[in-house]
């Protein structure tokens, strides 16, 4: 049973090494697996699905924080500590933006902090982060790079 998603087939690929040793674990050797595949796609799937769950709920557990842009917002989720760490930066829906992307959201919030409002909230890790972690990505957040998070939290310091 699918936990969070399916891997494509490129990350499926880039995990081949990881993926052998997942099948060698589960007494599928070369020859077994080719043979499952081929005799019973959908047996073979539900292995692929299961390494999917392991893999992405451990990358989702690690995960140090998330960032959602809105055609009016910016959220920043922070996951690293005990208490998780909301920050929502609020705009006038009406003034025209620029375009707003992973790659330069720091800098407008930098260059418009003034124009900006922020609204902060906290709450307790929770033992279920990875399944909390892949509901927000499906409702559009993505992953946070540890280092932006840190240049993120040193400028809300200096503000």
């Amino acid at each position: 049973m699918l936990k969070f998603r399916s891997l494509t087939p490129q990350e499926l690929s880039e995990l081949e090494t990881e993926f052998k040793h997942f099948l060698v674990i589960n007494e599928l050797y070369d020859a077994e697996w080719r043979q499952l595949a081929s005799d019973n796609p959908t047996k073979a799937q539900e292995f692929i699905d299961l390494f999917a769950n392991i893999v992405l709920e451990k990358a989702y557990n690690q995960m140090p924080g998330l960032l959602q842009i809105g055609n009016d917002f910016i959220t920043v989720f922070d996951f690293r500590h005990d208490d998780w760490n909301l920050f929502h930066f609020q705009w006038n829906s009406e003034e025209i933006q620029p375009d707003i992307n992973p790659e330069n959201w720091l800098e407008y919030i930098q260059t418009s902090w003034s124009a900006l409002t922020l609204k902060k909230g906290a709450k307790k890790s929770s033992e279920h982060k990875a399944q909390e972690v892949f509901a927000l990505i499906c409702k559009g957040a993505a992953p946070l790079h540890p280092q932006t998070l840190q240049d993120f939290l040193q400028l809300l310091q200096t503000q």
